[in-house]
């Protein structure tokens, strides 16, 4: 951070607003399938105390459509493309901060214990723009590379190479998906991306967006499931080791508000459908239906919604 240029030394004086404070937050980083690949250790800054209009003004962060996602990855199985995954290193160091702010520094980060206060250079994490900096960093960038973006979802960008053939990149935050009709043309794109920021190049995508990926190339298909987000939903409702259900809803269920029966406050109702609402639009849209169904009832959950919403989630459990 300090390499990058990240904050400068600042005396205090003449600054308009009091700094912020900052801590190291730890966090281990899980795959699709729940299964740590790392620690990370990252400093953030308290974006609570930001104050709209004058500390920041967009809080838009690059995150592609659900549809689009599933879209890219179906052209792709289908026409055999070049599908790889490019995770950008401390990528919101690379976006200059927009506005003017200070941070306080923890204990530790400076050895030599003269600068409490600092003036913020580059995007932190925690503060509430970053993501949209971010954002209209590589969007400046892959415009100059001759990328064209999506009219229909901002997160997508088309490159017709007059060497390489068309390929398609998706931005998620810091992750990129590259498809290509030939692996010359994502290569080319890879070093393109690593003299602008630094990358890593993930190979051919196997998880993303916390979704599992799983290929055949010879049947051209690929297959988007959640083992690791169900797995745990399983555990937080004490159903994993329920049987799975062949479908979310049985036939004729028919739900009502009864006034019946009501759920006490804490339930965790709202919670669960949330989450088959979620599943439904990225992963299984073979739950679209009950979850709509047991939406209706969040306001007042009763004990029949929440034996039917289980039910529904025990469907999910067959693709753990």
């Amino acid at each position: 951070m300090k390499n990058l240029g990240t904050w400068s030394r600042s005396n205090g004086k003449n600054k308009k607003h009091e700094a912020f404070q900052t801590r190291f937050v730890l966090a281990n980083q899980h795959d699709a399938d729940g299964n740590m690949t790392c620690f990370k250790a990252r400093l953030v800054a308290q974006g609570i105390n930001q104050v709209p209009g004058r500390d920041f003004d967009e809080t838009w962060a690059p995150v592609p459509n659900a549809a689009t996602t599933r879209s890219l990855f179906a052209v792709a199985a289908a026409t055999g493309w070049e599908v790889h995954h490019v995770d950008v290193n401390t990528a919101f160091f690379n976006a200059k901060m927009d506005e003017e702010m200070y941070i306080k520094l923890p204990d530790g980060v400076d050895p030599k214990g003269l600068v409490e206060i600092c003036r913020l250079n580059l995007a932190l994490y925690g503060t509430k723009q970053a993501g949209w900096l971010l954002g209209m960093k590589l969007d400046k960038e892959l415009m100059e590379m001759g990328a064209v973006g999506s009219k229909v979802d901002q997160c997508l960008y088309k490159w017709c190479h007059s060497v390489h053939g068309r390929f398609f990149i998706l931005v998620y935050v810091d992750e990129l998906i590259v498809a290509g009709e030939k692996l010359d043309g994502v290569e080319a794109f890879q070093r393109f991306a690593s003299a602008k920021f630094e990358v890593r190049d993930m190979g051919e995508v196997m998880d993303f967006a916390g979704m599992k990926v799983m290929r055949n190339q010879t049947a051209k298909t690929l297959t988007l499931s959640n083992p690791g987000h169900t797995d745990k939903l399983l555990k937080a409702f004490v159903m994993d080791k329920a049987t799975p259900n062949k479908t979310s809803m049985a036939s004729g269920v028919k739900l009502t508000k009864k006034r019946a029966g009501l759920l006490p406050d804490g339930n965790r109702y709202t919670e669960l459908v949330s989450s088959l609402l979620y599943l439904s639009t990225t992963t299984r849209p073979d739950i679209a239906f009950s979850a709509g169904v047991l939406s209706r009832f969040m306001s007042c959950p009763e004990e029949d919604h929440l034996r039917t919403a289980k039910g529904g989630l025990a469907l999910p459990a067959r693709e753990k």
